[in-house]
């Protein structure tokens, strides 16, 4: 069972945005994925291959691909995927679509590649609630036995924060306006809500920590907006 409606609001957005648009979340690669490996690298087995869920036009994928022998990029949006073979290629890297509303598309590409790490950055808070248990069970499908899944969502500290940046720039900020004309709703997880999730699909915390999704906005004294986010690492329950 699949939902078109987040691959029709995701293409268009990636169709309405040239690549050389900043986008909202797009934190610097050394600022995001740099920084999750140092803190919760040694978690990931070596050997395995390296999924980017929700990869989108691929910026941090290329970064990832810098760190692990093999990546995947995948996402629900064919138009961000095709900004991503375009911008960030590399011979270690490929994309492919990939619904998590479809666990039984994870099931063949687990069939191809064997159990994988997961790259999981601010995927679920834009699903709506009664969604995330499938897309929880299509990340531990792909995960398998031996994979293990960094998932780094919107805090619940998060949804404070958005609303200091409305009042701010007195109504949606640059950027963050054109996300949500699209349809994209982002929304914290409110406390306890990812160990529950991934945890009914048999996922369990091995670690985890405070961080936060460095925006291309730039706040009126000149810093970026730093939405807050919970980095969590999950394994297989035992």
């Amino acid at each position: 069972m699949t939902d078109t409606h987040y691959a029709e609001i995701w293409d268009s957005y990636w169709h309405d945005t040239d690549p050389q648009d900043p986008v909202f979340w797009d934190s610097p690669p050394e600022q995001a994925v740099r920084d999750d490996l140092r803190r919760f690298g040694a978690h990931f087995a070596p050997d395995l291959p390296m999924i980017d869920v929700g990869c989108g036009h691929g910026s941090q994928t290329r970064e990832l691909a810098r760190h692990f022998p093999r990546v995947l990029g995948v996402d629900v949006s064919p138009a961000g995927l095709e900004i991503a073979r375009q911008q960030y290629p590399a011979d270690n890297l490929e994309y492919a679509v990939l619904d998590l509303l479809d666990p039984a598309a994870a099931r063949a590409l687990h069939d191809r590649l064997g159990d994988a790490n997961l790259y999981v950055r601010t995927v679920l808070h834009q699903l709506a609630p009664d969604d995330r248990p499938r897309a929880a069970a299509s990340l531990a499908i792909l995960a398998g036995a031996r994979g293990r899944a960094l998932v780094c969502e919107l805090s619940p500290a998060a949804e404070a924060y958005f609303e200091y940046l409305f009042a701010e720039f007195a109504g949606p900020p640059p950027g963050l306006g054109r996300v949500l004309r699209h349809g994209i709703r982002p929304a914290a997880l409110q406390f306890g809500d990812l160990a529950r999730t991934l945890g009914a699909a048999g996922l369990v915390p091995c670690a985890e920590g405070k961080s936060a999704v460095q925006t291309t906005l730039r706040l009126p004294g000149g810093y970026p907006a730093m939405v807050p986010m919970d980095v969590v690492m999950f394994t297989r329950e035992a």
